[in-house]
């Protein structure tokens, strides 16, 4: 007589917050957890500086609010599904009602992924798809090693190099930024 296998622990949102900190990010894809690797240093002294220069950008012009730290977010409200962006923002009036929640249902408008090293191709596609499907209208992700970022708005996939200007567009109206010069920037103070 055959033994059939369990099937695999189905997650939900509220078991995130059961797990250990151990140094691991964890996301939820379809009821998995999915584990990151805490960046290293470099890493989140790039992601620092560009989160300081959005919200520094968000603050000055009122625009709404920014989060860092993997906020994480509930995929078109699933409980088995939710990602943290390295950077998120949420224009005014758009800011998550339930932001005491382990995972708001609120999709940011606009989010910044810096890629690490570890970062799997599969992994990253897999994850941009999960925010365009939430209802991300803008998605950045960034490559701090080569300044290259690649940017989704709705169909639309463009490549910016470093030397290149990335901007808002219509969901941060007026903000600009060169890589290249915040990789400089982050350059001169080792």
């Amino acid at each position: 007589m055959a033994i059939a296998a369990a099937p695999p622990m189905r997650y939900t949102v509220d078991d995130l917050e059961q797990f250990p900190d151990d140094g691991k990010l964890r996301e939820l894809v379809d009821g998995q957890i999915v584990e990151w690797d805490v960046p290293s240093q470099e890493h989140g002294a790039f992601e620092a500086a560009l989160t300081a220069t959005f919200v520094n950008f968000v603050r000055e012009h009122r625009l709404g609010r920014v989060t860092c730290g993997d906020a994480m977010v509930r995929i078109q409200g699933s409980m088995h599904d939710a990602r943290g962006g390295d950077i998120e923002f949420y224009q005014r009036g758009r800011f998550p009602k339930d932001s005491r929640a382990a995972a708001t249902v609120t999709a940011p408008d606009f989010v910044v992924e810096v890629l690490s090293p570890s970062d799997r191709a599969d992994r990253v596609l897999e994850k941009v798809r999960d925010w365009l499907r939430a209802g991300v209208r803008l998605l950045w992700y960034v490559n701090p090693e080569t300044g290259t970022t690649t940017v989704y708005q709705g169909e639309r996939v463009t490549y910016v190099a470093a030397e290149e200007t990335l901007d808002g567009g219509d969901v941060l109206p007026g903000f600009r930024l060169r890589i290249a010069d915040l990789l400089q920037e982050l350059a001169e103070t080792e």
